[in-house]
């Protein structure tokens, strides 16, 4: 059957008032995506018999990177297509979007689209787990996005952990395009500074795709025995962190109830605005708050090596005992690597999360500024390895030095304009191209400190702070490792 059916555009300030209150709450006046979606209703009448973003019409499932994008030479020329991911996600949708797609589905000719989501923790293929178990995730969508520093930053980490932690313990990396890919993987630059590709081999068990990491997590699901430390090395984007070869992101929601078995996930984390994946683990560190990059991925081994990253700090600091050979707290290493990293970087907790959720709730417990003084007097209200942190924050500040509580956020941006052009920079040279009033995790403890003297009594804080207590011993080694309640 053929229809004809006329086109209407009309700005979506005209609608009517009974129209826009037809529509689904994720498209209607209320979305945050409204001011910029472009909206497709079937009506009759002033009845609207369907409504969707345009984009719905183009099959999220097919959203991957191109073959080209995805086995790239070793040596490509400027304008081989393994440069050219600039904005794939419109050249997908102007290929694949249609009306047609909107008028089956109101005539009931066809179903929508099911929502794309790669990672549901509901693969029909979950990983057995061990009782414990380290995760290494590369997070990269393309060999260009895989840079050298993802492979290296690897190997490093699962080494020093398997070092430091005795006891029966299982390895999984996910990485690349898994032990069975052939293509190069990664990039690097050469002594010239040019980009170049080749295949690193870390041992993986599996590919860093939505599905591989969707077997992971849904075990983690459904085993409620399980403790699983995920280290997420690579990249996360405003809304999600990439899937090897998918144009799709994992996202904070993707996880929601991951852990409703009871199982132990804790998540470390050096991706630019990973903070968005605070509350999505039973607790985790994260270099970067929500709104901030992070320090990494780096493409020379000189520039990787003269990192000061979270990734790299913390796990120094994580697997180091003390002389009786005890592992300090996993709080301990964040503190440590939020004194080590770049003095613009601004690294992040669940704890974190909950502060900040609690001050957006009472705006007028949280001063604009506070002297160092009044932040020293508080300093009490912190665990001994935030005091020591705070201690070195605040060195060389005076006593009368004020602490801007708002604006740490957009010092930080700037400071990341600075050293736009500095990316293989050493870290000793980048902080040499800064001048800041004070190292920018400074507003961070300051809040934590305000936060703890007015004492809310908040249940969960105290139960992702006492998940943060616990060593890397206590997490992956038994007997001392009991899942938090």
């Amino acid at each position: 059957m053929t229809l004809d059916i006329p086109i209407k555009q009309i700005e979506k300030t005209r609608l009517s008032k009974e129209v826009r209150s037809q529509l689904p709450d994720d498209i209607g006046p209320d979305s945050p995506y409204w001011p910029f979606q472009l909206l497709v209703l079937v009506m009759k009448g002033n009845d609207v018999l369907y409504a969707g973003n345009i984009a719905e019409s183009a099959d999220l499932a097919g959203l991957r990177y191109d073959d080209a994008v995805m086995n790239p030479p070793a040596h490509p020329v400027a304008d081989d297509p393994v440069f050219d991911t600039a904005d794939p996600y419109t050249r997908y949708f102007l290929a694949h979007l249609n009306l047609e797609y909107f008028v089956a589905v109101a005539a009931g000719e066809r179903e929508p689209y099911p929502p794309a989501i790669p990672v549901d923790l509901g693969s029909p293929r979950p990983v057995p787990l061990a009782r414990h178990n380290l995760v290494l995730w590369g997070s990269a969508g393309n060999p260009l996005e895989n840079a050298l520093f993802i492979p290296m930053r690897m190997r490093e980490i699962r080494d020093a952990v398997q070092d430091a932690v005795r006891g029966q313990m299982q390895t999984l990396v996910l990485f690349g395009g898994g032990p069975e890919g052939q293509a190069n993987d990664t990039s690097y630059i050469d002594e010239a500074g040019d980009t170049r590709f080749k295949r690193v081999d870390v041992g993986a068990d599996m590919d860093a795709s939505g599905a591989s990491l969707n077997r992971v997590l849904t075990s983690v699901r459904l085993d409620g025995r399980a403790h699983t430390l995920l280290v997420q090395v690579g990249h996360s984007g405003t809304v999600g962190s990439p899937l090897w070869g998918s144009l799709l992101t994992l996202s904070p929601d993707d996880l929601d109830g991951v852990t409703a078995s009871g199982g132990d996930l804790v998540m470390v984390s050096g991706a630019c605005h990973s903070g968005l994946f605070a509350r999505a683990p039973r607790c985790g560190f994260f270099a970067a708050h929500p709104e901030v990059l992070a320090v990494g991925c780096q493409l020379s081994p000189d520039a990787i090596e003269n990192s000061d990253d979270y990734l790299r700090e913390f796990f120094h600091a994580a697997t180091t005992p003390d002389k009786d050979g005890k592992l300090p707290t996993m709080l301990a290493a964040h503190w440590y690597a939020s004194t080590h990293i770049e003095p613009h970087e601004i690294s992040y907790l669940t704890t974190d999360a909950i502060i900040d959720d609690w001050f957006d709730a009472h705006p007028d417990r949280l001063p604009e500024t506070i002297q160092v003084s009044d932040f020293e007097r508080l300093m009490p209200y912190l665990d001994d390895a935030a005091r020591t942190a705070a201690a070195l924050l605040v060195d060389g500040l005076d006593g009368g030095s004020i602490i801007n509580l708002e604006n740490d956020v957009r010092q930080n941006q700037a400071a990341d304009d600075t050293l736009a052009d500095a990316t293989e920079a050493s870290s000793r040279e980048r902080r040499a191209m800064l001048s800041l009033p004070y190292p920018l995790m400074l507003p961070s403890m300051a809040r934590r400190a305000i936060y703890l003297s007015q004492h809310p009594h908040d249940p969960a804080f105290d139960q992702a702070n006492r998940c943060e207590a616990r060593s890397l011993q206590d997490l992956l080694e038994d007997p001392a490792n009991a899942t938090p309640d």
